[in-house]
Formats: structure tokens, C-alpha cells, sequence
């Protein structure tokens, strides 16, 4: 008896699923938003990005002859750059991806927006410092953990200090660094050197030469790292000869007398270490800014780091 009853039961429920199929109306209403936007990096040349847009849209399965565009406009003046526009698929039309090619030597907003017969969705995004994004071969994946400085000797009127670098690489690499000792209230570039150096992955090394500059001044030390005809990073730090005193009340303070003679580069010194000769950079990288890469940003003492595309969204307009 009971097991009548449940194949009854079963037998009503199937009824009603299979009338409720042919009677419920379909889907009939259009509508449609942009709900994100990603972007990712798909190829990166000397001038040029080539970035895909993954664009994800909530729509009705009936929705048809609707269009994307991509509004590029130039960041700093507003200007419209570019615009294209592509067809929504009838199905499967909720994931797009849209690839465009960008200039690095500029930021850009860029407009998503989606629209049929006057109704349309917007979503906005702001792209910055594309130009801190660098070929494979140009990378340069180290951290500087720590400089020290070592005076050796002093004769005369100069000092001859020794400066050592300690660096953790995450690969493997052979990079040649350019040394510069610069005088900091001139800008004076008082002594410079060239150094190669094999940088092995998974441990701290140490890349040290000295330098020979004139007492009593301070001067901040820059390192730069070069890859082929490219510098890729630099860091800075602080070597002070000459601490700043606390000066008594009352007393007349004194202004420091810049002796410039003694910054002239004596005839025979040496000034390279290694066997290389000294990279040329080529004049267009200059002009289009290829020393502004990650780690440029100057912090007191120390700095080093890197840097990213910066991708911030202002969220659905």
C-alpha cells in the first residue's frame, strides 16, 4: 500500500514539472551591465604594451545586437586617443576579451562601455607608469639588504673609503654595475666605477670596490644595475664626511666654502674595474625614458625595490 502511494505521488510530481515547462513563458526581457573588468599583460616591447581587457558581463540569454567599446583617452589632458568597438555575441557572450596596444611613454583612461538602442553600461579604469613595464631580457629580480662603508686611508685632502653592497638575487644573472660618488650639495660627480658581477640565486653576495673623494663633504652614492645598453634599476644611499653640528644659540653660523679644484679628476686614474668596456645607452631610450624603471623612487639611506603596473579601478560609472 505504501509503495503505491509513493509511486502515485511521484507520478503527479512528474505531471506537473513536464505542464509547468510548456506554460511558464520564457525569457523575453533584455537587459544587460558590465559587472568587472581585469586587465593583463600579454606582451611587453621597448615602446610599446600589448594589454588584454577580461570583461565580464551579466546579461539576459536573449540580448542581441548589442556593441562594446573601448574609449582611450590620455590621462593628463583628457583627450580621446583611440575608440573601437566590437559586436556582444548572442551566446556565450559574457566573458570578452579585447586586446589593444599602448604607448608606455603616457597614462591613459580607458572607458569600457556596453550599449543598445540608447541604453548603455560604463565601467572606467585608469592605466599608469606602463612605462615601468620592461622586456624578460631587461629583468632584474634582487633585492639590496644592506651598505656599508669602510674608510681605508687619508692622504692629504682625500679619503679612500671602501663601499660594499650585500644583494639577494631570485636568479641568476650577470649584470654590470656603475658606481657614482656624488658631491651633495653640488651635484659634483666626484669619483665613478664600473663593476661586473655574477649574481647567483638563493643567497646574500657582496659587490664592493672603493672610491677616492675629498673629505669634509657629503655625498650621496648611487648604484646603478645595467643589462646590455639598458640601466634597469638603481638605488641610492648616503655617505656623510662631514655630520651636520648643533649649532649653539647666539652664534653666527657659517656657510661651508666649496673648494672645486679639489674635485678635479687626476690625470692616469683609474676609473673601470673589469675587462668589459663601458656601456653606451642608446639616445632614443634616453629620450623616451627608459632610466625611469622600477626602483628609481629615492629614500633616505637606502632604497631598493620595484615597481608594477598601476591598474587602479574607479569602479562602475
Amino acid at each position: 500500500m505504501n509503495g503505491k502511494l509513493v509511486a502515485l505521488i511521484l507520478t503527479v510530481i512528474f505531471a506537473v514539472s513536464v505542464v509547468s515547462a510548456f506554460f511558464i513563458p520564457k525569457e523575453t526581457h533584455e537587459f544587460f551591465y558590465i559587472e568587472n573588468v581585469d586587465v593583463k599583460v600579454d606582451k611587453i616591447c621597448d615602446d610599446i604594451v600589448n594589454l588584454t581587457f577580461v570583461i565580464k558581463i551579466h546579461r539576459s540569454d536573449v540580448l542581441k545586437n548589442a556593441t562594446l567599446k573601448l574609449k582611450v583617452y590620455d590621462l593628463k589632458t583628457g583627450v580621446l586617443l583611440k575608440e573601437k568597438t566590437f559586436p556582444v555575441p548572442e551566446k556565450d557572450g559574457r566573458i570578452l576579451n579585447v586586446s589593444m596596444p599602448f604607448e608606455k611613454d603616457r597614462d591613459y583612461r580607458v572607458k569600457v562601455v556596453l550599449e543598445k538602442d540608447g541604453k548603455w553600461s560604463q565601467y572606467a579604469l585608469n592605466l599608469r607608469n606602463l612605462e615601468t613595464l620592461i622586456p624578460k631580457d631587461r629583468e632584474l629580480k634582487i633585492f639590496l639588504r644592506d651598505v656599508d662603508f669602510k674608510v681605508l686611508n687619508i692622504k692629504e685632502d682625500r679619503v679612500n673609503v671602501l663601499i660594499r653592497f650585500y644583494f639577494d638575487s631570485f636568479k641568476d644573472y650577470d649584470v654590470r654595475f656603475h658606481l657614482k660618488a656624488v658631491q651633495n650639495e653640488s651635484n659634483v660627480l666626484a669619483d665613478e666605477k664600473w663593476i661586473d658581477a655574477e649574481l647567483k640565486k638563493g643567497k646574500t653576495q657582496i659587490v664592493e670596490t672603493n672610491i677616492s673623494v675629498v673629505k669634509d663633504y657629503n655625498y650621496l652614492i648611487k648604484l646603478e644595475a645595467w643589462r646590455g645598453e639598458y640601466m634597469v634599476r638603481v638605488w641610492k644611499a648616503f655617505l656623510n664626511l662631514a655630520p651636520t653640528k648643533k649649532v649653539p644659540a647666539n652664534v653666527k653660523e657659517e656657510e661651508v666654502k666649496f673648494e672645486v679644484e679639489k674635485f678635479a679628476e687626476k690625470v692616469g686614474e683609474a676609473k673601470y674595474m673589469g675587462s668589459a668596456e663601458v656601456p653606451q645607452p642608446k639616445t632614443l631610450g634616453v629620450e623616451r625614458g627608459i632610466y625611469k624603471t622600477p626602483g628609481f623612487e629615492a629614500l633616505i639611506l637606502i632604497l631598493a625595490g620595484g615597481v608594477s603596473i598601476c591598474l587602479k579601478r574607479l569602479g562602475r560609472l
